[in-house]
């Protein structure tokens, strides 16, 4: 018995697609660690704008996480390195501390929810 095995392009997409998310993340869950660990400096919507961010140095100031384009937006392992390690663990700001006492999961999730403030 001879067996053909047909694979479309379109098929392929949205393979790709449905698998292009590096984690299956939760924004609403990373919403409140957004709100306790980050919104201080980043500010509520991520402006970059938190009260602590007026007594931070130019050049030391927070990234305005709502603009997306920063070079960790794109990649959510550096990320979430960046989350885990703090600015000075990956070569950025030594004002950002790393979150290493969090989970894996809830770093995934506050990477989940900041991709909402674009």
């Amino acid at each position: 018995m001879k067996t053909s095995l047909y694979f479309s392009a379109a098929a392929a997409l949205s393979i790709v697609t449905v698998t292009s998310s590096a984690f299956a993340a939760d924004a609403a869950k990373g919403a409140p660690l957004y709100a306790q660990r980050c919104a201080m400096c980043h500010g509520d919507k991520g402006h970059g704008d938190g009260p602590l961010a007026a007594t931070m140095p130019e050049g030391q100031k927070p990234r305005n996480l709502s603009a997306g384009g920063y070079k960790y937006a794109t990649d959510d392992a550096k990320f979430k390195e960046l989350l885990q390690k703090g600015g000075a663990g990956v070569g950025l700001s030594v004002l950002m501390p790393g979150q290493a006492d969090l989970k894996d999961a809830d770093i995934e999730n506050v990477i989940a929810y900041v991709k909402t403030l674009k």
